[in-house]
């Protein structure tokens, strides 16, 4: 019965070609650039992880990264959008049946920019290219008017292990943009694990917490060696706002310039 439908589908799907794009996001940060640009009504489906209220009405037809076939072809979409490719996902029965498939680039912040341009010019959004050049001229000015001794901080993502990340990844140049040096940079590609050596031995100003409750923080770094380190005994743990720090979108460009207030305010 599945295979029929998805074959009636497909011969249905042409008719919907010249019509607007029919769009499911696999992603919460490609959700909110498509909102952002202006398309939020092409949306006609989401993933599991895409839970921000502006969308929580819609069917889900797939998790992060991974489409649900038959759902895609339920919700007569045309254009599936993702900026993480599950390499299980049957990206080729989709094409297939006409819809198309679209990667958008969640390396580096500079980015950012182009994934609102090419949102724009696939859904034919008059303002994404405006909205593309401002966020480009923010990172610009941001990069120019960096302070000239940025503060020594490790960023983490998880305690039991310890997870950080290395200069290959956006959250480490968003830090950077905002005056913070990732103490971490050179200890790993992508995401990785820390020792509790590494981090007593880099000695940070700073840790920032990015998706970590508060009191589980606490009460990790207030036990064992942790709580021996200054900057733990100086409470200079921040907890950051994961909405913001985990997904390469216009907000986190926003939170770039509200932590380099608070650094500014405390040095």
């Amino acid at each position: 019965m599945i295979k029929i439908l998805q074959i009636i589908i497909c011969l249905l799907l042409p008719l919907f070609i010249n019509a607007a794009e029919r769009v499911v996001s696999l992603s919460p940060a490609v959700t909110e650039l498509v909102i952002y640009a202006g398309g939020k009504g092409q949306l006609c489906a989401r993933s599991s992880a895409c839970t921000m209220p502006e969308v929580n009405h819609l069917p889900v037809a797939g998790d992060l990264g991974l489409p649900f076939v038959e759902a895609v072809l339920k919700n007569r979409a045309t254009l599936v959008l993702t900026d993480i490719y599950h390499p299980q996902s049957q990206w080729d029965l989709l094409r297939r049946c006409g819809v198309k498939i679209e990667l958008l680039d969640n390396r580096q912040i500079d980015s950012l920019p182009g994934n609102v341009r090419k949102i724009g010019s696939l859904l034919s959004l008059p303002d994404a290219g405006n909205l593309a050049s401002a966020l480009q001229d923010r990172i610009t000015e941001l990069r120019k008017s960096r302070p000239a001794k940025p503060v020594k901080a490790v960023i983490v993502f998880g305690v039991s292990p310890l997870i950080s990340c290395g200069k290959d990844t956006f959250i480490s140049a968003a830090m950077e943009l905002a005056g913070v040096e990732n103490a971490a940079a050179s200890a790993g590609q992508g995401y990785f694990i820390l020792t509790p050596e590494f981090l007593l031995a880099a000695a940070p100003e700073y840790i920032f917490v990015i998706g970590i409750p508060e009191t589980v923080v606490q009460e990790f770094f207030n036990r064992g060696i942790f709580r021996h380190l200054p900057v733990v005994r100086q409470k200079k743990i921040i907890i950051l706002p994961a909405d913001k720090w985990s997904r390469l979108t216009p907000e986190l460009i926003s939170a770039i310039g509200e932590l380099r207030t608070l650094l500014a305010g405390q040095n």
